[in-house]
């Protein structure tokens, strides 16, 4: 009868119920699962293909498991607006999986504007980031927007953010917490509409440990974190980096292509690279050159002999270190601008290894002209 209340403890109410209550979790469970299969296909896309990499030599290469998991997190992370922290030595690709957010971000219509902190000269940095107004300081004949308002609607990308100074430190996390900041000089209240991805190749911890750096910014900065691995803990990657950047240095040079021996990749996989991935671009370029586009053979390669290390002896990297620096310094001369493109590092970063070794210029044996 129509009118008959349904039994709500009968076995086809009870299993129906169930069947209700089960459909919900399922359902959540193949969203998660499809999302995930869709980030995977998108992790090996940039990872495996190569046609991508023509023309355009800022993409990830490279299909070890230690890269493949860099390039996961920064693709899980680009379509949010949080903090990214990119910590590694130098020259192991923080740019590229910064510029990579951006691109997968929703803001990659806005700009992406790259600042090295230690580039910059200390009484520099905080004009360089915030700008200034008319007058603010002896030259300041104009205005300047800084690189925050130039990164407005997109990615400010900070290199070596751990050699900020103090003030700009204050000053910085101000803008990651209220969104807002004033020009050096100025009264105004600029809105900051900028996504902040930063970069170190320092420990930054140890900053916070020693004071040098303030620990409310690290917690900002470090909401997401991503290592990046150096490139002798990605040595499978190496040959696949090595034909990404010889393509890209032929069409520079409108040359072919170079090609490698079997040797000389033998030489670059044994390599400990202590300049990284921008360490083996510079070697390549110059391998390059020397070769007139044919083959490159070991002799072509800018190597320390006692460079190329057996798994047995990694752990010595500091004298690895120690002494590619010294034989580079040698090789140039002791031009430090030279010897720092060489290695992949800017001036700041080879002066401060020179201390780190206690590497000073050797001076002139035998008698002065004078005695």
């Amino acid at each position: 009868m129509n009118g008959t209340p349904i039994d709500a403890t009968s076995p086809h109410a009870v299993r129906r119920a169930a069947q209700s209550k089960s459909a919900v979790p399922n359902m959540a469970r193949a969203d998660v699962w499809d999302r995930h299969e869709r980030l995977e296909a998108r992790v090996r896309w940039f990872c495996e293909s190569q046609e991508q990499h023509e023309g355009d030599a800022a993409r990830p290469v490279g299909q070890s498991d230690s890269w493949r998991d860099v390039v996961r997190k920064a693709l899980r992370v680009a379509s949010t607006e949080t903090t990214v922290l990119l910590e590694g030595e130098s020259g192991t690709g923080k740019e590229v999986i910064a510029r990579l957010i951006h691109d997968a971000s929703p803001r990659k219509a806005g700009p992406f504007v790259a600042m090295n902190c230690a580039a910059v000269p200390d009484t520099l940095v905080e004009s360089e980031l915030f700008g200034f107004e008319r007058g603010a300081f002896t030259g300041a004949d104009r205005a300047k927007p800084g690189r925050i308002e130039q990164a407005s609607g997109g990615v400010l990308f900070l290199d070596e953010v751990g050699e900020m100074t103090a003030v700009a430190q204050a000053k910085l996390l101000r803008v990651l917490q209220e969104r807002e900041f004033q020009r050096l000089g100025g009264t105004r209240i600029v809105k900051a509409s900028v996504r902040i991805i930063a970069a170190t190749n320092q420990y930054l911890r140890g900053a916070v440990e020693r004071g040098t750096f303030r620990e409310d910014l690290f917690y900002r900065l470090g909401v997401f974190d991503i290592r990046m691995p150096p490139l002798r803990e990605r040595r499978g990657d190496i040959r696949l980096l090595a034909d990404a950047f010889l393509r890209d240095l032929g069409r520079s040079m409108s040359v072919s292509p170079a090609e490698l021996t079997g040797e000389a990749i033998d030489a670059l996989v044994a390599y400990d690279w202590p300049g990284n991935v921008r360490h083996l671009r510079n070697v390549l370029e110059r391998a390059t050159i020397l070769c007139d586009g044919g083959l490159i053979t070991p002799t072509h390669l800018d190597l320390p002999k006692d460079g190329c290390t057996d798994r047995d002896s990694r752990s010595n990297l500091d004298a690895i270190e120690r002494r590619t620096i010294e034989h580079v310094m040698t090789q140039t001369r002791w031009n430090k601008s030279r010897a720092a493109d060489r290695l992949g590092l800017t001036r700041t970063q080879l002066y401060c290894r020179l201390r780190k070794h206690e590497l000073k210029r050797p001076t002139a044996s035998g008698p002065s002209p004078a005695q």
